[in-house]
Formats: C-alpha cells, sequence, structure tokens
C-alpha cells in the first residue's frame, strides 16, 4: 500500500525526474539523442538500398566480363560485408528506439493511472489488481541480529521502481534511534533467556528512562520505575517541543502553540467563540419552532 501511495505521488509530483529514473536502464534517455538515433538509421537503411543496387551492377558488369574475376571477388566482399554491418546496426538501433517508445508509453500509462486515484487510504482489490503486476518475497536472512525479509513489488508499466532517498525529519530521526535501541535491548533479554543468565517468570532488572535508577518488572519493555517518573518524562518531552504557529479560528490573529489542533489563541476568544455557537444555534431553533 504504501509502495503504490509513495510511487504515485513522486510520479505526479516529480514527472521529469520520474521519467529519466524509468529511462536509467535504457541506453537512450533523452529526446535528443533519440532524434539523431532516428536520423542514423534512416541514412543507413538508404546506404543498403543503394549497396543492393551496386552489387547488382557489380555482378552485371562481371557477367559481361567488363572487370576481372580478382577485382571482383574483391568488390563484391566488401559491399557484402558493408551492408551486412549496416543491417546489423540498423536492427540494434530499431530495437533501442522500440524500447524507448514503450518506456514512454508506458510511463504515461502509469501517470495516468496514478491521476486516476486521489484517495490512497484505502486499498482495494481493483486498485491491487491495477497496480501490482507481481511480488516477489525472498529468503529470510539475518541482517545485525535482526531477522530482514527481503519483499519486491513489481507496479504494472514501471516494474519495480526504487524511489530516491528522503532525508529523515528530526523527529523521525529520533523514533528511529529509539527504534533501533528497543530492539538491540530486545534481541539482550533474549540472548539472556537462551542462554539461562534469566528465567522466565523472573522480574527484569531494568533502568528508569527517566531518572536512571534500576528497578525490576515482569514486562521486559518497561521504561519506568514508576508513575511519576512516566509523568516527569512526558512532560519534559512536551517542553522540548518547538512551538508551532497557528492563527485563531474567532479573531484570525497569529499565535504559539505546542499542540497543531488549538483552535483558539486565548479563554476569551474560546468563551466568546462558545457563546457565538450556542447563540447561533438558539436562533436556528427558533426559526424551526416558527
Amino acid at each position: 500500500m504504501e509502495t503504490i501511495r509513495a510511487v504515485s505521488k513522486y510520479a505526479i509530483d516529480n514527472e521529469e525526474e520520474f521519467v529519466q529514473k524509468i529511462r536509467c536502464a535504457s541506453e537512450i534517455r533523452q529526446a535528443e539523442t533519440v532524434k539523431e538515433l532516428k536520423r542514423q538509421t534512416a541514412k543507413n537503411k538508404k546506404r543498403v538500398d543503394e549497396l543492393d543496387v551496386i552489387i547488382k551492377k557489380l555482378y552485371e558488369s562481371y557477367a559481361m566480363e567488363k572487370i576481372p574475376e580478382a577485382r571482383f571477388d574483391v568488390l563484391s566482399s566488401e559491399y557484402e560485408s558493408e551492408q551486412s554491418e549496416l543491417k546489423e546496426r540498423i536492427s540494434a538501433d530499431e530495437k533501442l528506439l522500440a524500447e524507448y517508445s514503450e518506456d514512454t508509453e508506458n510511463i504515461g500509462k502509469f501517470i495516468e493511472l496514478a491521476q486516476k486515484y486521489t484517495d490512497f487510504t484505502e486499498l482495494t482489490t481493483p486498485m491491487i489488481n491495477e497496480f501490482i503486476d507481481k511480488i516477489v518475497v525472498h529468503a529470510p536472512e539475518k541482517i545485525d541480529g535482526d531477522r530482514v525479509q527481503q519483499v519486491d513489488i513489481y507496479l504494472k508499466f514501471i516494474g519495480r521502481f526504487e524511489l530516491p532517498p528522503t532525508e529523515l525529519s528530526p523527529e523521525e530521526e529520533k523514533r528511529q534511534a529509539t527504534l533501533k535501541r528497543h530492539r538491540i535491548t530486545s534481541r539482550e533479554r533474549y540472548r539472556m533467556i537462551k542462554a539461562g543468565e534469566h528465567k522466565v517468570g523472573e522480574p527484569f532488572r531494568l533502568t528508569c528512562k527517566n531518572c536512571g535508577k534500576t528497578f525490576e518488572s515482569t514486562r521486559s519493555n518497561a521504561m519506568f520505575c514508576g508513575a511519576d517518573c512516566r509523568r516527569k518524562f512526558y512532560k519534559k518531552e512536551r517542553a522540548s517541543k518547538p512551538l508551532l504557529t497557528l492563527r485563531c479560528q474567532f479573531c484570525g490573529s497569529s499565535f504559539k502553540a505546542k499542540r497543531k489542533n488549538t483552535k483558539f489563541c486565548s479563554d476569551s476568544c474560546r468563551h466568546a467563540a462558545n457563546n457565538l455557537k450556542r447563540k447561533d444555534l438558539k436562533e436556528s431553533e427558533k426559526q424551526k419552532s416558527a
């Protein structure tokens, strides 16, 4: 689902870059190169036709004994060799041009398909059938102690598409670092149980994420020694978050807040907005009763 959404959005928002990435596997990537290749192919075809006429006249001259046999053998060999090379080159160039044309057609089809769907929040069966060509699931392997299983998704018209790496936001980097620490800790606890250093059912000796003190818990993923430490930790985390610039839905002025869903700049604006809402509701009820 994420692959379909991300690739479709990238194709629509960055069409030129998307086209270049699709053409990376092709030997010809630019329209100017295609024009030159077409011109050269037409020139080579013309030369092949000319050689047919020349070889025919050469045979006629030989048959009428206008040129000696030795000279005929040399010339016919040279012309036939040139013609054979040109035919091979024409075949290879036409194959490249056909691939370029096919890529252009497939890119257009995929972009048209991506523009067809505006909502990717829910994956439906028609979407799967239209977007996905095949899914290849590789054998699982262990990387840095983690069980990793690669899954390749091949999309219709464009095959397997690698999105360019995106820069992670500070919040995402922090989240990834936290997940990595948790994975390392989980692997260590599993190793202890497997090695007999810790018995199942006994409390784990852990370190509080807030105060740093050692505590015991039956849950291996416990982070705090108590409710007080948990409250203090999340209070400090909220305080460290940057303020957002928002617009008051009542007076329209800009204000700073930590929560993005804050609607009003002050209590007075909130009360005024609620009073206005109640007043409008009463007038609406009066009109209905009348």
